[in-house]
């Protein structure tokens, strides 16, 4: 997993370098195979992006969140929806899945 390396106004993580402002934070689901001999399968995860400067720029992600695509596109909706900081990302994630 990847640590958040922006975040809004443009300021960075102590110890991580400094990016463009970030205008507008946008959240969608990842896919991942995952092959277990004899078995593949494919499980979903999130990404936080970030738009800097006019290009949208990968903030932080967490790859196997669920094997179910339909709530972890709930879940990136609600967090579209209600605008979630990306500072409060891994634990609003964490929150869902203990849930």
């Amino acid at each position: 997993m990847r640590e958040n390396r922006l975040l809004p106004g443009g300021g960075a993580l102590p110890g991580m370098e400094t990016f463009p402002a970030v205008r507008q934070v946008r959240y969608q689901t990842v896919c991942s195979v995952v092959q277990n001999e004899p078995e593949t399968y494919y499980t979903y995860g999130l990404e936080c992006l970030g738009d800097c400067a006019g290009t949208w720029v990968q903030m932080d992600v967490i790859e196997d969140v669920s094997p179910s695509r339909e709530s972890v596109l709930s879940l990136a909706s609600r967090f579209n929806n209600l605008a979630l900081s990306p500072i409060h990302f891994r634990d609003a994630v964490l929150d869902s899945v203990n849930a």
